[in-house]
């Protein structure tokens, strides 16, 4: 593994084709077209951020302006396809692109973030506040999920 010196990360907003090499070698590997985009990945409301660690991208995360029927407020986004490769995993990079996210939501006055968590994330989300909902469903080709979320509000 590789180790990070004292050298900060830098989180900012990238256009979406920069996250595809993370989706491509951490989310999505059963993908054999090619095609690691999403519908959402050009909605106007739709952002995508990518942390970088000496000019290489990270980690990556993309916050899409969709409702959750499950929850009652309005001002929701969801956040798809958040990834950190191998090499950097534990060592705060995702940290540091949820936190970042988290800032943007609160000035788009944005009232909850909601995902759909593989099982073996949801430490990783408590870890940052998030809180989960009990029912654990399969995504197809992916796994085990379950839907977490935290209200911004909460958070300082």
């Amino acid at each position: 593994m590789q180790k990070l010196n004292k050298e900060p990360f830098h989180t900012c907003i990238i256009n979406s084709e920069l996250t595809y090499d993370i989706r491509k070698k951490i989310l999505w590997p059963h993908i054999t077209n090619g095609n690691y985009s999403i519908e959402p990945d050009d909605f106007d409301s739709t952002f995508h951020l990518g942390t970088y660690f000496k000019n290489q991208i990270i980690s990556i995360g993309t916050f899409i302006k969709e409702n959750n029927s499950k929850f009652d407020d309005d001002a929701q986004y969801r956040l798809r396809a958040m990834a950190t490769d191998k090499d950097y995993q534990i060592k705060g990079a995702g940290r540091n692109l949820f936190l970042t996210a988290l800032q943007i939501l609160k000035k788009k006055k944005i009232m909850m973030l909601w995902c759909d968590a593989r099982l073996n994330a949801i430490p990783f989300y408590k870890a940052l506040g998030m809180k989960s909902l009990d029912q654990i469903y399969q995504i197809p080709n992916i796994g085990p999920h379950k839907t977490m979320y935290i209200y911004l509000d909460s958070i300082k």
